[in-house]
């Protein structure tokens, strides 16, 4: 494969971090194409759903594209984390990778996480993706097994488990251990080689969240070596002082405790909401 045919995407609703950064640089240091996506598209009524329309939108363009979520950094650079997945997809003539979902210190876990995918051009991404669009939450509500498939989200993570499943393309994709392509700060123990990429999903306030682990290992808020935002002329850094921090984390901890407790709610509200707006378009 030549350097374009793999691209990272990542992108949202809204630029709100500065993960583009070290996505970018990741990009480079492996040959890969790299692409930041603000999400403006028609008829978005979930902001999760400006992932799948980014992904529909850019996949054509390349034989496989690497999405990370702007709240997932990549930490071990060193390694051609991407280039080598994919190839091994390929090698055995599978069409997506996605990590599983590890158990979080509240106990709460999922079959996959989607805050990165890995996904070839061909019919079976694009099959997953129109089944991801045209699958109603409400019903894919219904037949989730809490149980079984873990923590319904209310987004693209629950629609695509439910697609890999009705469609069976599942015995088509690989599903790899969350160190290898989408971990957590409790995994990381000596090293940010501890795992490919942490994700800083379920944190309340991600900046604070990125700044704390960045303190642990010594590095910027963009988690990239400093040699590295040396040699790709990143002079633009992402300081947080010791005083805003405590202030967030004290507020983060009040959330924290609260988050048991009000999570159900907040999931039951969004397929509330999800209902109305389908009544409505109906």
């Amino acid at each position: 494969m030549n350097a374009l045919d793999i691209c990272v995407v990542s992108g949202g609703d809204e630029i709100r971090l500065r993960s583009y950064v070290n996505h970018a640089i990741y990009a480079r240091e492996h040959g890969l194409d790299y692409r930041l996506e603000c999400g403006v598209d028609t008829g978005i009524m979930n902001k999760f759903f400006y992932k799948t329309s980014i992904i529909r939108r850019v996949l054509g363009r390349y034989d496989w594209i690497a999405w990370i979520d702007d709240d997932a950094y990549f930490t071990n650079f060193e390694r051609d984390t991407i280039g080598s997945l994919v190839a091994a997809a390929e090698g055995d003539g599978l069409f997506l990778v996605v990590a599983n979902g590890p158990e979080e210190p509240n106990g709460f876990w999922s079959r996959i996480n989607t805050g990165v995918v890995l996904l070839r051009n061909d019919v079976r991404s694009r099959q997953l993706l129109d089944l991801m669009h045209r699958a109603s939450l409400d019903d894919v509500r219904e037949w989730w097994d809490d149980s079984r498939d873990g923590l319904f989200t209310g987004g693209d993570q629950d629609q695509m488990w439910w697609a890999l499943q009705y469609s069976e393309l599942v015995n088509e994709a690989r599903i790899v251990d969350h160190r290898e392509l989408n971990s957590r700060g409790h995994f990381y123990d000596d090293s940010l080689s501890d795992a490919a990429v942490m994700h800083f999903c379920g944190h309340r306030d991600k900046p604070l969240g990125v700044a704390r682990f960045a303190d642990r290992f010594g590095v910027g808020h963009e988690l990239v070596p400093e040699e590295l935002l040396d040699k790709y002329s990143v002079r633009v850094r992402s300081p947080m002082s010791h005083l805003e921090q405590g202030i967030r984390a004290f507020r983060q901890e009040l959330i924290g405790r609260l988050k048991p407790y009000v999570r159900p709610l907040v999931v039951q509200a969004r397929v509330r909401k999800s209902r109305r707006r389908r009544s409505a378009r109906e």
